[in-house]
């Protein structure tokens, strides 16, 4: 019997880590996004809590770095992203396969509030 030349499908958990991709690309803009809000707001202590999302964005960028590391090793390149008012797109190939992979807005928050409470080390209630 001849052993198969083409590459193997795209599995599920390459999926997760195209998911997992994109949902700390989005954390890193909307932390950025709150950092440059709070440093116009007059708060007592502006700094701390600026300093402190500075320390989780360092960590969800090593957390990036991992996944993308992950993401080659296992032959998987995110050539495109679109925002849209709906939710976020992105075009992927993985082993020479093409795939695309879609999230609604309302999804995105929900999950990126479960990643966020991760690294703030706060439980949430049915998480």
């Amino acid at each position: 019997m001849k052993a198969s030349l083409s590459p193997p499908a795209p599995s599920e958990e390459d999926g997760r880590l195209v998911k997992a991709y994109l949902l700390h690309v989005v954390l890193l803009d909307a932390l950025e996004q709150d950092v440059r809000l709070i440093g116009t707001v007059p708060l007592k202590m502006a700094q701390l809590y600026i300093r402190a999302l500075s320390s989780i964005q360092d960590q969800i960028i090593a957390s990036l770095t991992s996944i993308r590391r992950e993401m080659k090793a296992r032959g998987i390149r995110v050539y495109e992203e679109t925002r849209t008012a709906k939710g976020i797109e992105a075009s992927y190939l993985c082993r020479g396969y093409q795939r695309r992979f879609a999230m609604l807005w309302t999804y995105v928050q929900a999950e990126s509030g479960l990643v966020l409470s991760r690294y703030l080390g706060i439980r949430l209630p049915d998480a």
